[in-house]
């Protein structure tokens, strides 16, 4: 297992790389809690970009999921970063 790709702080922007029920895969998630004291089959807290803009006047009312952190592979450092890198492509 590579935990090298696992989130290791709040904020990072995440996928599901393996096949989690209620999941889509493909969907962008930002950890909303400090992985870095949870083991790789514990549960850490995301939220849904998408939900996030639905809800861009109350983020408060964006459903909060949990999911094991070996699940999740970072693919931005933080929400700008990603964004960025749309650009460099």
């Amino acid at each position: 297992m590579d935990t090298t790709l696992m989130p290791a702080r709040q904020g990072q922007i995440c996928k599901i790389v393996s096949e989690v029920a209620d999941f889509e895969p493909g969907e962008v998630y930002i950890v909303t809690e400090d992985p870095a004291d949870f083991d790789p089959d514990e549960n850490i807290t995301i939220v849904g970009l998408k939900d996030l803009q639905r809800n861009v006047k109350n983020p408060e009312l964006a459903e909060r999921l949990a999911v094991q952190k070996k699940n999740l592979v970072v693919v931005g450092e933080d929400l700008t970063a990603y964004v960025q890198s749309w650009n460099q492509r």
